[in-house]
């Protein structure tokens, strides 16, 4: 591991060295995962810890990159270093070994999906506790509830030191199993909306309401920044995101049909893959959109950031059964002033406030997001309206750099 060149180092004192837990690193659709942790790469000591190595072939964005050489890998099961290191830690602390390995049985044994990955990351978490004790790490952070908190509190049983964790999406609402002893065990646990707080405290009742705190997944506002009004010769609607049936875009190419019927000139943009890509293609040519619907396939952020400014609507057709919290994509349209179609679904209503800042249509209807679209493009002073409010509410509430304030003065308190 190398050390990242630091601008702004962490303020003189007591020294503070982070540990961020993660499923994989990097991994290509965690964007918000990835600014946050390059953006406090100037203002604390820290490393990461990949449960997983990344997917082999995988788009790499370019602040990933920049955060690899001081990323820790270590190999499963049937190695000679984790052996040794779970050995060492039985022979010198027994009973918390023992302990450790007792709380995750007891606390998973209602999930067995859960309990195996959790025994299966056991003799992982035991020899990064050993790694994290001789690098004098002084604080743990997880990102998502699931394994990689689980992960963290291993360490902290095992070391005594500190943990906390980020839970937001599918991560605290898919299956909660052992959910309430990790918010109770962590220091704080970070979340990203008001329903999220809220669906937390449900879960672990005895927990202090400030305990979960609301940080949003900021944005560096400046790189999105954009004009008022887009002035396109031709009306610009873009998607963004994985090409999995819950996104909905199948809904969109249709609505899409449906404004061509209408006489209404546009040209389309659909960014990302997925196992949804070749269907879509063929919907695409079987409506005859081939000449007005462009797919680009997975870009790195830096390449997206381009289509949201010169974009005037962006639309996210997501099935309200598979979203949770507020998309990032809703966040990053926004702060390129672009105007925002969406459907109901988790706390996207804490964002998108129908008719002031977005347009909110029924999930699954085409026809209801062809009369939005067409709304949009018959009305072009509404549509820079919604996406003016949508972009102050944006700068008010999701700046990446306050946002990581917060962070900073949780792990260094």
């Amino acid at each position: 591991m190398t050390t990242i060149n630091r601008q702004s180092p962490e303020p003189t004192g007591t020294k503070h060295k982070i540990a961020f837990i993660l499923s994989r690193f990097p991994s290509y659709d965690e964007t918000f995962i990835l600014r946050e942790l390059h953006a406090l790469a100037d203002k604390l000591d820290f490393v990461i810890f990949s449960l997983r190595y990344a997917v082999t072939g995988q788009i790499v964005h370019a602040q990933a990159k920049d955060l690899l050489g001081n990323t820790l890998y270590l190999p499963y099961l049937f190695s000679l270093q984790i052996f040794i290191a779970n050995l060492v830690m039985l022979l010198t602390r027994p009973l918390r070994y023992v302990a450790a390995l007792v709380k995750i049985i007891a606390r998973d044994l209602p999930c067995p999906e859960f309990l195996v990955k959790a025994l299966v990351f056991f003799p992982k978490s035991v020899a990064f506790a050993r790694w994290a004790e001789k690098n004098q790490i002084t604080y743990l952070h997880a990102l998502w509830a699931t394994y990689p908190a689980s992960v963290a509190q291993v360490v902290k049983d095992l070391t005594g030191i500190p943990f906390s964790f980020m839970g937001h999406a599918h991560d605290i609402y898919q299956d909660t199993t052992g959910l309430a002893e990790k918010i109770m065990a962590a220091e704080f646990v970070s979340t990203c909306t008001r329903q999220n707080k809220d669906h937390l405290l449900a879960i672990a009742p005895k927990a202090p309401p400030e305990k979960i705190e609301i940080i949003h997944h900021g944005l560096d506002l400046a790189l999105f920044q954009s004009p008022p009004g887009k002035g396109n010769a031709v009306y610009q609607i873009l998607s963004v995101g994985t090409l999995q049936d819950y996104k909905g875009v199948n809904y969109l190419v249709d609505a899409l049909a449906l404004l061509k019927t209408r006489g209404i000139t546009f040209h389309g943009t659909i960014i990302g893959d997925g196992p949804m890509e070749q269907a879509i293609k063929a919907q695409i040519a079987r409506l005859g959109l081939t000449d007005c619907i462009t797919m680009t396939g997975p870009l790195t952020q830096a390449e997206v950031v381009p289509y949201y400014r010169k974009s005037d609507v962006s639309v996210l057709m997501a099935q309200a059964e598979k979203h949770w919290g507020i998309p990032n994509v809703l966040i990053e349209s926004l702060a390129a002033r672009t105007a925002v179609i969406t459907t109901r679904f988790g706390s996207v209503e804490e964002l998108i406030r129908d008719g002031e800042t977005g347009i909110i249509v029924e999930g699954g209807n085409a026809a209801a997001l062809a009369d939005a679209l067409a709304c949009y493009y018959n009305d072009p002073s509404l549509r820079q309206a919604h996406a003016e409010t949508g972009c102050q509410l944006v700068m008010e509430e999701f700046d990446l750099s306050r946002n990581i304030e917060a962070y900073r003065k949780r792990f260094c308190t």
